[in-house]
């Protein structure tokens, strides 16, 4: 599953526009898509014919409720296509977060412990790196910045590629800058210096597709429909199919994280000489166990000892091999949440994996 954040500090550029379109183009592409909406104006909602008055599960649910999921909130709103939506009261979650440790990790976890059988995920995000927007670049591997040919675009991609550095050097979490070039009509000479200038400043990361400047997406917007459903011919429509082309055939280029890195920052299992030691965050749980391969999947599971500050341990001696697990939270049988590695069993639910290498290979 790629999950993609559309995010840029300088408001009026066509954030929920790219994140609204792309998302119905991939669809049509025959991705299973879901997009997030994680900004308090819930413009996307609206883009995509969701008013306020047709939920009462949203994306503030995920930051504020642990047992809300995806599966739970999220609104069909076309073939393959899915929104999980939000309005104004998702601005009380940062300051109901204030003093939560873990604050920047809600969306990645509520993303991971739900059933997500999605291709692509696309969190439309509002104009600030506040904690909304850092939850979901925590989240995503991937961050499309779009672009508009104004006076403070060229100043917003820099303070966003400063952010992305800041989350790589505090966090060990890389993410890959994709810029497009949102509105541009190429016949004003201006336009046409924003893009080289782009090229200069971010050489190979901007999108070679364009989205050129039409009153149409404006129309399809207020009227709570993607361009393709809109007006299928529009220009708006084939930029976007262009723009879904070429993100589909470039892979997410997500490299490499130090491993003592991701130790010092994640739970989760991890091979430990002739076993795994889990360690697992559920700071409001009761009681925690974990059941698997390894315990003959045991509705009780091995029940987790709680060390400090809500995470629970467990070291679990298994010999080499590869093994499928969940945590049992309460009652609720949840994957794990730091652990991006999980295979779908025999009834179509998710399973976490963990692989324990031979002695040999243990270093």
């Amino acid at each position: 599953m790629r999950i993609l954040s559309v995010a840029n500090q300088k408001g009026g550029c066509g954030k929920t526009t790219v994140a609204v379109n792309l998302a119905s183009a991939l669809a049509r592409r025959g991705r299973r898509v879901l997009v997030v909406d994680n900004d308090p104006q819930g413009h996307a909602s609206m883009a995509l014919g969701v008013g306020s008055k047709d939920f009462s599960l949203s994306t503030r649910d995920f930051y504020l409720t642990s047992d809300i999921y995806v599966e739970d909130a999220r609104i069909e709103v076309g073939p393959r296509l899915h929104v999980v939506p939000s309005d104004i009261d998702l601005s009380s979650v940062e300051a109901a977060l204030q003093h939560e440790p873990r604050k920047l990790q809600r969306l990645s976890e509520r993303l991971a412990v739900s059933e997500t059988p999605y291709d692509v995920v696309l969190i439309d995000n509002p104009p600030n790196v506040g904690v909304l927007t850092f939850n979901a670049l925590m989240a995503s591997r991937e961050v499309v910045v779009p672009v508009d040919p104004g006076k403070f675009s060229l100043d917003a991609v820099g303070r966003l590629r400063e952010t992305l550095d800041l989350l790589t050097l505090e966090r060990g979490h890389r993410v890959t800058l994709q810029l497009v070039a949102s509105g541009f009509d190429l016949r004003t000479r201006y336009a046409r210096e924003i893009l080289a200038a782009l090229d200069e400043l971010y050489p190979g990361d901007r999108l070679r597709t364009l989205i050129h400047h039409t009153v149409r997406l404006r129309e399809a917007a207020a009227a709570g429909r993607a361009i393709d459903d809109f007006d299928e011919g529009s220009r708006g429509a084939v930029d976007f199919a262009a723009l879904a082309e070429e993100l589909d055939g470039r892979g997410a280029d997500i490299g490499d994280v130090d491993a003592s890195t991701w130790s010092r920052l994640l739970s989760g299992g991890r091979a430990r000489g002739p076993g795994v030691e889990f360690i697992a965050e559920f700071p409001r749980a009761k009681r925690v166990a974990i059941t698997g391969d390894f315990t003959g999947w045991s509705v009780e599971g091995e029940p987790m000892e709680l060390i400090s500050d809500g995470r629970w341990r467990l070291e679990v001696p298994v010999p080499a091999g590869c093994y499928e697990y969940k945590y049992i939270v309460d009652g609720v049988w949840k994957v794990d949440p730091e652990n991006p590695e999980r295979v779908r069993n025999s009834y179509g639910q998710l399973n976490s994996i963990i692989v324990v290498p031979a002695a040999d290979d243990a270093s």
